[in-house]
């Protein structure tokens, strides 16, 4: 039998060794979920994709559909709630007629309560009134001698608030009197001859449009005059 030299069995018992090490740390790498001092890449109309332990979509970050025209992949973020309603967009739902993408606030209704212009600049919701000026001489205001309620001012509303700030300016005796409607209904409370101002929840849904009216009532033998100012919607 031939003799094998010392030193080559203990150049086998190394290689084994060696091997075995290898095939440890294959098996033992560490999970690759940190990243500190880079970047992380996502090209070729690749996405990055989050679920939520049952399984829903909640963020795609990359490639949204659908695509834009010719096929060429829109890249944006869509953004869901852990119940699966939208809540924030960067994307166009219509790139052949919008390829510009606005960035979009949903609620948990669908409805989309802030957004930017697509088209132009600025704001596409919500919509912000500008106060209407008002003539400085109150003789110039509208008035009534009536002791009933009587409408003085009308005119159409787009609600997209969930509470209504109003102001109106009124002048009169003792006793008159001024309020909001909304279709109909008294908002707030009364004002007296010194006028109104108050915040109060607006009870109509999201997008309907309303009608607005400003009364007032004299007292017997009085004339009361008013011009509201201001009709804002505001946060909760």
């Amino acid at each position: 039998m031939a003799i094998i030299p010392t030193d080559l069995l203990d150049r086998l018992r190394e290689l084994e060794r060696q091997v075995r090490d290898l095939m440890g740390s294959a098996n033992s790498s560490p999970p690759m979920n940190r990243i500190s001092g880079g970047d992380v890449v996502i090209g070729d109309g690749g996405r990055l994709r989050v679920r939520t332990p049952g399984g829903e979509d909640l963020l795609y970050l990359g490639r949204v559909q659908p695509d834009r025209t010719g096929g060429e992949p829109q890249q944006g973020l869509v953004v869901r709630r852990d119940d699966g309603s939208l809540a924030l967009t960067v994307w166009t739902g219509s790139p052949d007629t919008l390829p510009d993408q606005p960035v979009q606030i949903l609620d948990r209704k669908g409805n989309v309560v802030v957004a930017d212009d697509a088209r132009r600049r600025g704001l596409a919701r919500p919509y912000v009134p500008y106060p209407l000026p008002a003539p400085v001489a109150v003789s110039r205001w509208e008035s009534t001698g009536a002791t009933s309620w009587t409408t003085l001012f009308r005119g159409p509303g787009i609600v997209q608030h969930p509470r209504l700030h109003c102001r109106i300016a009124a002048e009169g005796p003792e006793g008159a009197e001024v309020r909001l409607l909304c279709d109909g209904g008294q908002v707030g409370p009364a004002g007296g001859p010194d006028g109104l101002e108050f915040t109060e929840v607006l009870g109509a849904d999201y997008g309907a449009t309303v009608t607005f009216e400003v009364q007032a009532r004299a007292a017997a033998g009085g004339t009361v005059r008013c011009r509201p100012l201001a009709l804002y919607g505001v946060q909760s």
